[in-house]
């Protein structure tokens, strides 16, 4: 009798632990899971908490609406710890570890740069908001630009001086990483291609606080306008000491410029200045949508730079609807979206996975940017 008990108490308890894990088995096939590496901790994590927000809310969004082909999405965030060698390892253990369909990753160009071969080799569709022009023209099919690249950004800045300015003569400043080297290049590329003059051109690495000797180079060369192609930190450091100089020439800022962290940072020294943006607040029925139910979420302003976060996951999320759960399918969905209407505009992505190709110029006005023109400059 006992060896019939114990037979039948071990065999209760394997029923108990088989339907236990079959719940568990079950939730995880009710579910997508895709990854998302942000910038939790180090020198970016300001601007990664903005960007945490703005995926939150297409998360909650896309869920609400009952998620996709009857599953939920199961977001995974993983810190990229600001750095190139945790931009690889958050890739890796999402991947690994984590098991995620797909990825939303990074938004610097260093971190695509360091990890572009493993999310190749791994193969999985991965968004980027990162903008060297290079990023997305090296043989890399799984990698999706969700934001417009430096050469839009850069030729609108060029395009902007020329025709609607009477300036001829630029200064330009940039980090000196992938994205501010990249861009500069790219604007020094248009600004001779359409007849003006770089009279003064430098590079300050990344982290720098002071660059007073850097200004007062572009103003002994005569400079009327100054182009910095730059991080948010720095980019507000140069505002505050060109308001110190008495600021001997126009500003003309990278989208970082008018970033929300940014514009912190600067407060009053960001007044009048201007940037190029992937967009401006209003410009369409998606993105006054977005910014109503940003407000009603977080009690507070979107942030422009983030946003792509938002439109990744839901492109995405639309790319499974057709695709299924395969990495394949998904890639050639991504790629067959034409006219899909963003927060950030309308997407339609070229061969090598490029989405957008307008940007604004804006002016700071009262610490918040003023549309001064829209540039296409058409896809590439």
């Amino acid at each position: 009798m006992k060896s019939l008990h114990r037979i039948f108490t071990v065999g209760l308890l394997s029923v108990m632990v088989l339907a236990v894990f079959g719940i568990g088995f079950a939730q995880a096939a009710e579910e997508i899971r895709i990854g998302f590496t942000p910038p939790v901790t180090g020198v970016h994590a300001a601007a990664g908490s903005l960007q945490v927000k703005a995926i939150k809310l297409a998360l909650k969004e896309i869920n609400g609406a009952g998620g996709v082909n009857g599953k939920k999405i199961d977001l995974r965030i993983i810190d990229n710890q600001s750095t190139n060698p945790g931009a690889l390892a958050s890739l890796q253990k999402a991947v690994d570890q984590e098991k995620v369909l797909a990825v939303i990753g990074f938004l610097y160009s260093t971190q695509v740069f360091a990890t572009s071969d493993a999310i190749k080799n791994y193969g999985i569709p991965t968004f980027i908001g990162a903008t060297n022009v290079n990023l997305t023209r090296q043989g890399n099919p799984w990698l999706f630009r969700v934001r417009p690249d430096d050469s839009i950004a850069a030729g609108a800045m060029v395009k902007y001086i020329k025709e609607d300015t009477k300036f001829t003569k630029i200064g330009l400043l940039h980090d000196a990483d992938a994205f501010g080297t990249g861009g500069a290049d790219l604007v020094e590329k248009g600004a001779k291609e359409l007849g003006l003059t770089v009279v003064k051109r430098e590079k300050s690495q990344t982290g720098a606080k002071d660059f007073t000797a850097e200004l007062l180079a572009m103003k002994n060369a005569g400079a009327q306008t100054l182009i910095f192609y730059g991080h948010q930190e720095a980019t507000a450091v140069i505002q505050r000491q060109l308001k110190q100089l008495g600021s001997p020439y126009q500003f003309l800022g990278s989208p970082s410029a008018a970033s929300k962290d940014a514009l912190n940072l600067a407060k009053e020294a960001a007044e009048g200045i201007w940037a190029v943006v992937d967009f401006v607040t209003g410009a369409s029925e998606e993105n006054r949508r977005f910014a109503e139910a940003y407000k009603k979420e977080y009690n507070e302003p979107y942030d422009p730079l983030s946003i792509w976060t938002y439109d990744g996951l839901k492109i995405l999320v639309d790319a499974i609807k057709k695709g299924g759960e395969d990495r394949g399918k998904i890639q050639q969905a991504i790629l067959a979206t034409q006219g899909y209407k963003g927060a950030q505009g309308n997407f339609s992505f070229t061969p090598n996975g490029d989405g957008l190709s307008e940007v604004s110029i804006v002016q700071i006005e009262k610490g918040q940017p003023k549309l001064l023109k829209i540039v296409n400059m058409g896809k590439k």
